[in-house]
C-alpha cells in the first residue's frame, strides 16, 4: 500500500479500500457506517459534487483524502474537495490538517482547560454569567433535583466531546427526576463510547441562555452565536481571525455548522456581516428560510464590547494561544461565553469560499515540517513513507 499525493481517481479508490483494511482499529463497523451515512446524506443534498459516483467510491475517495490531506468526510462537500486539484486541496486548513497548527500553537498539557467544559467553566465563570453543574455519580442527585426545580428546561452537554456531538436541550416537564438522572447518564455514557476523544466520568447540564431580542429575532429557537477565533501572537498581541456568524434554522435548537445551522462572515472593523448564508452542505442562502431575515446585512450588536472580551479571555490562557470563542448575546444585552474550543475549526474557508492555508501560515508565523497530519499519532502501514523531521 503506498500514499502520495494523486489525480486518479482509480488510485485514490484503491488506496482508500486498502486503508480501511490496514487499519481495522480505526475503522470499525459502527465507524465505517457513520461515515458513509453522512456522505450519504451529503450526496443527495449534493449531487452536482458527488458526480454520479456510489457511496462506496464516495467512501474511498474520502478516507484517502483524509490520510494524504486531512481532509473530514463531509468537508469534501462544503469546501467542495471531492476529487478536486491537488493544488486546491493543498490550499485548505483541513479538518485534521489544522491540528498541525494547534500543536505549535496550543500547549498540550493545557488544552484540557477548554477541552474539558467543567474545567472551562470553573476557570472562566465569569464570563458564563449562568448556573453550570457537573454530574458525576448517584451522589449528585440532590443537587441535580434542586436545579430541575430552579430551571424547567436545561442543556445536556458530554463534558468533552466537539461538533455539538450529544448535546440537546432537555425539558424537565412532569418527568420522574430520579429516571432522568439516570436517563442522561446512559445517553452520555452510549454517545461517549463511539469516540476514542470522549472524556468520561460525567456530564454537564447547564441553565438554558436567554437570548436578547437583537440575536433572538435571527430564530427564536435556537442559540444563535458568534465564533471568534483568537490568535495570540505574544506580547499582549492578541489578533481575530474572521468571525462568523451561526443561525439555527427549522426549530434546531443548536446552532452550529455541523447541526445544520447557516453560517455568515462578519466583517471585523463594523461588525456587520458581509456574505449570504452558507449551511454544512455549501448551499448559499440570501435570506433565512423561516424568519425571511436577510442574512448579509446583519449589525451585530454591542460589537466593540464582544472583540474586547474576547481579547481579554485569550489573555488570561496565554498557553492556549489559538482558541475559538462561542458567544451568546443574552437578554441583559451582555456577550456571554457559550464555550471556548481549543481546537477550533476554521469555519471562514466555506464562508469566503477559498483556502486560507497560506494567509494562515503567514499570520502565525509558522509552516508545519510534519508531512502528514497523523504523523506520530498512528504507525505507517505504508510502503514509501519517508517522514520529514524537525
Amino acid at each position: 500500500m503506498i500514499l502520495y499525493a494523486s489525480e486518479d481517481e482509480a488510485y485514490q479508490i484503491r488506496t482508500g479500500h486498502e486503508i480501511v483494511a490496514a487499519y481495522p482499529e480505526l475503522y470499525n463497523a459502527w465507524t465505517i457506517q457513520d461515515i458513509k451515512q453522512k456522505l450519504e446524506t451529503c450526496a443527495k443534498i449534493r449531487p452536482d459534487i458527488a458526480g454520479g459516483r456510489s457511496i462506496e467510491d464516495i467512501f474511498a475517495i474520502a478516507t484517502y483524502d483524509y490520510w494524504q490531506y486531512g481532509i473530514g468526510p463531509t468537508e469534501e462537500f462544503y469546501n467542495q474537495l471531492l476529487c478536486a486539484s491537488h493544488d486546491k486541496k493543498c490550499q485548505y486548513l483541513t479538518f485534521r490538517g489544522r491540528f498541525n497548527y494547534i500543536d505549535y500553537l496550543n500547549k498540550k498539557k493545557d488544552m484540557h482547560l477548554l477541552r474539558n467544559k467543567w474545567h472551562a467553566y470553573q476557570l472562566l465563570k465569569d464570563a458564563y454569567r449562568r448556573e453550570v453543574l457537573l454530574l458525576e455519580s448517584e451522589k449528585d442527585y440532590p443537587a441535580f433535583e434542586a436545579f430541575c426545580h430552579r430551571h424547567s428546561s436545561f442543556v445536556l452537554k458530554p463534558i468533552g466531546l466537539g461538533q455539538s456531538i450529544g448535546i440537546r436541550k432537555v425539558e424537565v416537564g412532569n418527568t420522574e427526576l430520579h429516571k432522568l438522572f439516570n436517563q442522561l447518564f446512559a445517553e452520555t455514557e452510549a454517545i461517549n463510547s463511539h469516540y476514542n476523544s470522549a472524556i468520561r466520568g460525567g456530564l454537564l447540564v447547564e441553565e438554558v441562555i436567554e437570548q436578547g431580542e437583537d440575536m433572538a429575532v435571527l430564530h427564536p429557537a435556537s442559540a444563535n452565536s458568534v465564533r471568534i477565533t483568537t490568535v495570540f501572537l505574544g506580547d499582549g498581541d492578541v489578533r481575530m481571525w474572521y468571525p462568523v456568524i451561526r443561525i439555527g434554522v427549522g426549530g434546531n435548537f443548536i446552532s452550529s455548522g455541523a447541526a445544520g445551522s447557516l453560517v455568515a462572515g462578519i466583517n471585523m472593523c463594523t461588525g456587520i456581516t458581509e456574505t449570504p448564508g452558507v449551511d454544512e452542505f455549501g448551499r448559499i442562502t440570501e435570506v433565512h428560510p423561516d424568519t425571511h431575515i436577510t442574512i448579509k446585512g446583519i449589525k451585530i450588536p454591542r460589537w466593540r464590547q464582544l472583540c474586547n472580551k474576547a481579547f481579554e479571555l485569550a489573555e488570561r490562557l496565554p498557553t492556549l494561544r489559538f482558541i475559538g470563542w462561542d458567544f451568546v448575546y443574552d437578554k441583559d444585552k451582555e456577550w456571554v461565553v457559550m464555550e471556548g474550543n481549543e481546537n477550533a475549526e476554521i469555519l471562514s474557508q466555506f464562508v469566503y469560499h477559498r483556502g486560507e492555508r497560506w494567509e494562515f501560515e503567514q499570520f502565525v508565523g509558522y509552516k508545519p515540517t510534519k508531512q502528514y497530519w497523523w504523523q506520530d499519532l498512528y504507525p505507517s502501514r505504508f510502503e514509501n513513507i519517508q517522514f520529514a523531521r524537525k
